[in-house]
């Protein structure tokens, strides 16, 4: 039931205080990066669609492949 509080040391501060600063800054990250990613893999999606059916509305099969 018993633990150890580690001594609070100069480098034991320091290490607390970047650790708070980094959960800061990664807390204010801008949530654009991953919606940019989102609307690009949906445009990557409906375009390949797109010329997928394009593709099958504009070619004809091959005769000899039928054989």
């Amino acid at each position: 039931m018993f633990f150890r509080i580690p001594r609070l040391t100069p480098g034991y501060i320091r290490y607390l205080q970047t650790q708070a600063a980094q959960t800061v800054l990664q807390s204010r990250v801008d949530p654009a990066m991953p919606r940019m990613a989102i609307l690009l893999g949906f445009m990557g999606i409906g375009m390949s669609g797109y010329s997928s059916r394009q593709l099958t509305l504009h070619c004809k099969p091959s005769s000899h492949l039928l054989r």
